[in-house]
């Protein structure tokens, strides 16, 4: 009897031990990616407003993973090591950032073919999840950077942004699939400390996990001759392969966790049994209602959303993409029973969202559309620059209907989605960026009601291969004056440099600077205004330049500076509304003012048929004036489909145009 207790207290303390979990391993530990530090530029005499700048890199690297070999490209901060994830950049809200991108690669000359695989070097970055302007400086994708070239991004995060995880990734059309499944990708945290979350949800520990599929066979695509080694195609968890996380038992921990995949089509991300786990947020929103239990502890994420999860391990476990064991998880250390993903009286909760992410289930749309997504094309289209797939004023609530897009998973621009009705694992009134099932979804792009962006707004297929073929689109929102404006640069005098779109790497030029305050000679690059410099050695070097009459610059040399330079005589503008009268240069649109006194100050002006202005002052606006409803015969050059009678425009850069067959 004495040895068969001893027995059964045997097995009781090695089941026990099993429960409690084991030793952390030393090796192949997963580590969160390294954190980008910005440099705080705070108001100076020669700095108006404060803001945070810092340089990303793109370039060369070779990494062992999991015991094997891969050169590749991938990001770092200036002056740090090459990774995969590249750094986290954490943001603020109500801040300003400047990220100097820089692509170290070699230089290759753009190919100037469209909608293929192509400029393996060329890259840029999007920013995506986050709501902010898809207009340069801000997060413009159809900016490129070819090798030894570089270009600043400005991002200013609005006050009321919701804190969450975001992600950063190469955007290049023709280059993304490529640069994505060999690497190019990382987390962007915004700050939810001011989101009003419960404190013992704050108190959790975070965790960074990005699950991200890693594809060294797409070597050679679009002319590629630097992606090689002996690594397969596999899943990574902060770059490492089988790696080992470890956590203290019985502890809720925030999982910020990113699917990182070129084909983003839904995973189902699990882990194991002895954990608990809860959802929190979706693609860097906070639920309705928070946490939302997952009973069988698995999720369905395409391969570019994210979750925020509350985990709490009794045991070791492991996380699975798609039943595949990506990471295993050790529980060891001290536990602590303060932190939970529930507010202090053990219930839900929930925070107010901002306008942008408002409940639209009890507001009735006033604009619908449908998009078809297909293999190559959206709404039978392949991507075209200079086309829009819709032309939005900034007036209305949108409803779109998606179709094809659970093959091909729908991605907007700037914009989050709320789901209009429970579609599959998409739930009614949560909101998305990524949706991958045919699903009713809304927004708002009412500038009296939500934050809206002036000008353009990408949408594509969020299966990488796809987007760069073709299946990439784009919404043009407002006319001038309607939602926010691009942001601008800082005009820094500290600096010795001035923040711009595009330049060369070879060095920052320095301008013929005679006194020192950043303004140099004509024909110096590094000069904010090259056209020049009355306050240095020659007063005569520019006299008939053009007066800018905002920049305390007295630009033209003639002595006087903005307002009180003759040049810049404020218009003529009777009801206050920034159009004034033909003659005045500083109005926004000097070829008409039909609301001004003289309705009939410019009758012959030509009307431009997609600006939301009557230019020629006959009472119609765009495609309602007669004079935009005029077709062009098969074979005649056109600008856009609408330009043609009962066919299409062909494909090509705009002077190559025709109309031909539908």
């Amino acid at each position: 009897m004495r040895i068969r207790h001893l027995i059964l207290s045997a097995i009781l303390i090695c089941q026990a031990t099993i429960a409690l979990g084991s030793p952390c391993p030393g090796s192949n530990v997963i580590a969160d990616p390294p954190t980008f530090q910005w440099t705080f530029h705070p108001v100076t005499g020669n700095n108006p407003e404060p803001y945070y700048s810092g340089t990303l890199e793109y370039g060369e690297a070779t990494f062992t993973i999991g015991g094997e070999t891969l050169t590749t490209r991938a990001y770092r901060q200036a002056g740090g090591q090459y990774t995969i994830p590249g750094p986290t950049l954490v943001m603020t809200p109500g801040n300003k950032y400047v990220v100097r991108f820089h692509n170290t690669l070699p230089y290759e000359a753009p190919d100037p073919a469209h909608n293929v695989f192509k400029d393996p070097n060329i890259t840029n970055l999007h920013t995506h999840g986050l709501h902010l302007s898809g207009e340069s400086p801000g997060d413009d994708v159809t900016r490129f950077f070819e090798g030894g070239f570089g270009g600043d991004f400005v991002y200013d995060i609005q006050d009321d942004h919701m804190g969450g995880t975001f992600w950063y990734h190469a955007h290049h059309h023709g280059s993304t699939f490529l640069q994505v499944s060999s690497g190019a990708f990382g987390l962007i945290i915004i700050d939810d400390s001011g989101d009003g979350i419960p404190t013992n949800v704050a108190a959790m520990a975070e965790r960074q996990l990005l699950v991200g599929f890693l594809d060294p066979d797409v070597a050679g695509t679009g002319g590629d001759t630097l992606i090689s080694g002996t690594l397969s195609p596999t899943w990574t968890v902060n770059g490492t392969v089988g790696g080992n996380l470890c956590v203290p038992p019985d502890t809720w921990q925030h999982w910020r966790i990113l699917v990182a995949d070129r084909d983003a089509r839904t995973k189902t991300i699990s882990i194991g049994s002895q954990c608990e786990v809860a959802l929190m947020a979706r693609d860097g929103v906070w639920r309705t209602e928070v946490p939302l239990v997952l009973t069988d502890n698995s999720i369905h994420l395409t391969g570019a959303s994210r979750a925020d999860l509350a985990v709490r391990c009794s045991g070791d476990s492991d996380l699975t993409v798609d039943n595949e064991v990506v990471a295993n998880v050790f529980v060891d250390g001290t536990p602590d029973s303060g932190p939970d993903p529930y507010d202090a009286n053990g219930l839900a909760w929930s925070v107010p969202r901002p306008t942008y992410l408002r409940d639209l289930r009890g507001e009735t749309p006033s604009n619908a559309e449908t998009v078809n997504m297909g293999a190559r094309t959206i709404n039978g289209n392949k991507f075209d620059i200079d086309e829009p797939t819709f032309t939005l004023p900034a007036a209305d609530l949108q409803e779109w209907t998606l179709k094809g897009a659970r093959n091909h998973p729908f991605h907007l621009h700037v914009y989050h989605v709320q789901a209009a009705e429970d579609c599959a694992e998409y739930e009614s009134g949560e909101y998305y960026d990524v949706v991958a099932q045919n699903c009713r979804i809304r927004f708002d792009l009412n500038k009296n009601t939500s934050t809206v962006y002036q000008g353009r707004t990408i949408m594509h297929c969020h299966i990488l291969e796809h987007e760069d073929q073709g299946a990439m689109g784009w919404a043009k929102i407002g006319g001038p004056g309607d939602g926010i404006p691009a942001p601008t640069y800082p005009l820094d005098g500290d600096l010795g440099f001035l923040y711009e779109d595009y330049y060369s790497l070879g060095g920052e030029p320095v301008c013929n600077d005679g006194d020192g305050d950043g303004y140099g000679s004509p024909g110096s690059p590094a000069c904010m205004f090259p056209e020049e410099d009355c306050d240095d050695a020659d007063p005569a070097v520019n006299p008939g330049a053009a007066e800018n009459c905002s920049n305390s610059i007295d630009d033209d040399c003639d002595g006087a500076v903005d307002a009180a330079d003759p040049d810049c005589a404020v218009c003529t503008d009777n009801d206050g509304d920034g159009f004034g009268f033909p003659a005045s240069q500083v109005c926004p649109f000097p070829n008409e003012d039909c609301d001004d006194t003289d309705p009939s100050v410019n009758p012959n002006a030509t009307e431009i048929c997609d600006n939301f202005i009557d230019d020629d002052c006959d009472g119609a606006i765009d495609a309602t004036d007669s004079d935009c409803v005029a077709c062009l015969p098969a074979g005649a050059q056109c600008v856009r489909n609408g330009d043609c009678c009962s066919e299409n425009c062909s494909n090509g850069p705009p002077a190559s145009r025709i109309c031909i067959g539908n």
